[in-house]
Formats: structure tokens, sequence, C-alpha cells
């Protein structure tokens, strides 16, 4: 009898650990999502993480990405300035809140924190300038009364200088 026990024994423990690594962690899940574009899946999951935890900027991103993909922009620019906020290094950060004020056609918003970002960053008026998917809003009106308003207060053009994104 006792022959028999041992191999049931071992049996249910090794069943046990293959069905623990079998399960995914949430961040796991959520990389398995988005890698396969099911961001309506990957949406709640990355929402959980960030209340988990809102200190955490990589998460505050993903959620931006999620959101962004989603087509929730307003949602997403929320998102990647709070990663922003935790973090003003990432730029990566910072083009995406540009990006998604473009995708949602907010000028204001756009042109808003251009007005911000310029201070801390004054080549980024180059940078903006630079990217065809920012096209609509670095030709609309106010992005140009802003840009006049930057020559007005540097004449030999120190706003304009810079690289890319």
């Amino acid at each position: 009898m006792s022959k028999l026990v041992f191999p049931v024994i071992a049996l249910l423990v090794c069943s046990f650990t293959a069905a623990e690594s079998v399960s995914l962690k949430p961040l796991d899940q959520y990389y398995a999502h988005a890698t396969a574009a099911e961001w309506q899946q990957a949406l709640p999951i990355i929402q959980e993480l960030v209340e988990e935890d809102p200190s955490i900027p990589s998460r505050w991103f993903q959620y931006g990405s999620c959101l962004e993909e989603l087509q929730q922009h307003a949602e997403a620019i929320l998102a990647f300035k709070r990663a922003y906020a935790l973090d003003s290094t990432d730029f990566g950060a910072q083009y995406r809140i540009f990006r998604n004020y473009a995708l949602a056609g907010d000028v204001a918003g756009f042109v808003g924190f251009a007005r911000l970002e310029v201070v801390k960053t004054p080549r980024i008026i180059e940078r903006i300038n630079q990217r065809e998917e920012f096209e609509a809003m670095v030709s609309s009106a106010a992005y140009r009364e802003f840009l006049a308003e930057l020559s007005q207060q540097a004449p030999h053009g120190e706003y304009q200088q810079g690289g890319r994104f």
C-alpha cells in the first residue's frame, strides 16, 4: 500500500505545479492579449494593474497604448500624461500625448501641450514639424499663431533647431 501512496502524492504535486505554471501572471496575460491585438481583453487587465500600483510609469504607458488602440484618445492622453508625470524623461510618452491629440483632431490640446513642452524641450517644435502624422495640427491656424508668438519671443530661432522624435 505504501508503494502506491508515494506515486499518487507525486502525481498530485506534479499536477498542481503544472497547473500553476500554465496560468499566466496578469502582466503576462496583458502582453499576450496585446501581442495578439486583443485590446478589449487586454484593457481590464492593464487597468487592474494600474489600479494595483499607480506609481509604475510603464503600466500607465501600456494602459495608454491599449486605450489608443481602442481609439479612446482622450483617455489615452490622460494615461500617457500620467506616465510622463511619473517619468519626465520618457519622451515616448511625450510623443504619444502629441500623437493622441492629433488622432483625436484636438488642435487646442495639441497646441496647449506644445506650449508647455517647448519650455522644457525647446527642440520639440522642429521634431513636431517633421512628423507627417502631425501635418493637420502644424498646418492649423492655432499652431501657426503659436509659432508666430514663439518667433517674437525668440527672434533668433532657437526653437526651430533640433532632431526627430
